[in-house]
């Protein structure tokens, strides 16, 4: 009897340094969350060793002010106080754009089949197509960042930026 009490014992521990020797697939994870000055809090599915060539990431905000409207894109990362810009995705005057995406529940009467509005409680989930480059900028030799911001009605409101650093391979 005592052998198996020892066996198992010794069973037990040695898989509880077998998985704490390999980490999860979860603990492996490039998620990244930040949050911004008002208490809004934005998650990015996933910020290193991005695709260069191009993939689908996942950005989801809360408690953003549903009454300001922002912009969710690539961006080369700002200096301190400074608009993110440039941005991949410009003008988008079709909402077709996969690399850029504007979220408002109140746009400006032109644009209101090119916004998504915001969820309760100031959600939004969006995917955006992103690629290494914005124009001529390559976001390999330039630090880039997905960038939450104050759309063109308030564009000078650095207030509601939340910026989150990515990298490609």
């Amino acid at each position: 009897m005592k052998t198996v009490f020892r066996l198992t014992f010794a069973t037990v521990i040695g898989l509880s340094s077998s998985l704490l020797a390999f980490p999860s697939a979860a603990a492996d994870s490039s998620r990244a969350v930040a949050k911004g000055d008002y208490g809004q809090r934005v998650i990015v599915s996933e910020t290193e060793k991005l695709d260069p060539s191009g993939q689908d990431i996942m950005v989801r905000g809360r408690q953003f002010n549903p009454r300001v409207g922002v912009y969710v894109a690539l961006c080369v990362r700002p200096n301190e106080g400074g608009a993110p810009s440039p941005c991949g995705g410009g003008i988008d005057l079709d909402a077709s754009s996969q690399s850029s995406a504007w979220v408002s529940s109140n746009p400006p009467p032109y644009a209101r089949s090119l916004a998504t509005p915001f969820k309760k409680k100031g959600r939004f989930k969006v995917t955006l197509y992103l690629s290494s480059r914005i124009g001529d900028v390559d976001c390999r030799r330039v630090q880039c960042a997905i960038a939450v911001r104050a759309d063109h009605t308030r564009s000078r409101d650095r207030s509601h930026d939340v910026i989150i650093p990515v990298d490609f391979r």
